[in-house]
Parts: structure tokens; C-alpha cells; sequence
């Protein structure tokens, strides 16, 4: 697997939906409807790629067909297999994949790791765990954070 230096699961397939093989996969995070914007997914385990033939959102997670698995039988075997997405391409992509990210302030230096974040009626709070154990809550917007180069910048405090 050239070219990936490290993945992060993103969901599984929990079971078969049609016998052409298409399959439900089941993200491990709520806000996850980026997955819509890939066209491959990548085994964890073994580190094969897949590519996506379609994908659709539904009630429960996310309709998708491979290819390569065009039977029932095929698709029987990717049950309950956990596949990922290289970490730098979803990389802010998702509030759930942040959570225990560290948090650094514009010199470089550590500020704490998010430890949650907390929806408002117009952003979230992210919760920032201190290493002093002492949280601080701060609105997650562009205000105050800057997503660079796989890290997470306090550019400025409430």
C-alpha cells in the first residue's frame, strides 16, 4: 500500500443488503457523511484496497457496493470487517475523528487534547482537557481554531 502512511477506521460492514452484494456499512462516528466524497476504502486489517462502485446514505449508515463483490456470498465475507481511510485525507472531516487530538497554540507548544465536543443551536464547544486535568470550553470555530497540516491550532481564546 504505497503512498499511505497510516489509516483510521471508519466504519464496518455489518451485513449483506442486496444479492448483488451491495452491503450496510456502519460508520463509527455521527457526523460522517464526508464518506460520501471517497471512491475507495481500505481494509484495516490487511490493508487492501477497495474501490467503491456506489455509495448512498441511509437511515441506517451507508449503502455500499464494491467492486469486485457481486454475489451474496462474496459480500458475506467483509461482515463485521473494519475498514479505514488514509488518516491525513479525513483529517478534520469530522468533529467524533478529533476527539483526543492534541491542541497546540500558535507558537507550537501543547495546549491539551480535545476531550469532547458539545453541540450549541449554532456551533460546538470543544472541550479541552489541560494536563493539569482542568478543562476549558471554546467554541469550535474559525475564530478560534485553524485546522494545519494534520493539527489542530488555538489561534485565540474567548
Amino acid at each position: 500500500m504505497k503512498g499511505v502512511s497510516s489509516l483510521k477506521v471508519v466504519g464496518t460492514f455489518s451485513k449483506v443488503l442486496k444479492k448483488d452484494g451491495s452491503l450496510l456499512f456502519k460508520p463509527e462516528f455521527k457526523d460522517s457523511d464526508f464518506l460520501l466524497d471517497f471512491d475507495c476504502l481500505y481494509h484495516f486489517e490487511f490493508k487492501t484496497k477497495w474501490r467503491i462502485a456506489s455509495i448512498t446514505k441511509t437511515g441506517k449508515g451507508f449503502a455500499v457496493k464494491l467492486d469486485g463483490v457481486d454475489s451474496f456470498k462474496k459480500a458475506e465475507f467483509l461482515i463485521g470487517e473494519k475498514f479505514a481511510l488514509p488518516a491525513e485525507e479525513i483529517f478534520g472531516k469530522s468533529q467524533d475523528l478529533m476527539i483526543g487530538e492534541t491542541v497546540f497554540d500558535k507558537s507550537g507548544k501543547i495546549c491539551g487534547r480535545i476531550a469532547a465536543f458539545t453541540p450549541t443551536p449554532t456551533y460546538s464547544l470543544a472541550e479541552i482537557e489541560k494536563e493539569n486535568a482542568t478543562s476549558e470550553f471554546i467554541p469550535f470555530t474559525e475564530k478560534f481554531f485553524r485546522l494545519e497540516k494534520g493539527k489542530i491550532v488555538l489561534i485565540a481564546k474567548p
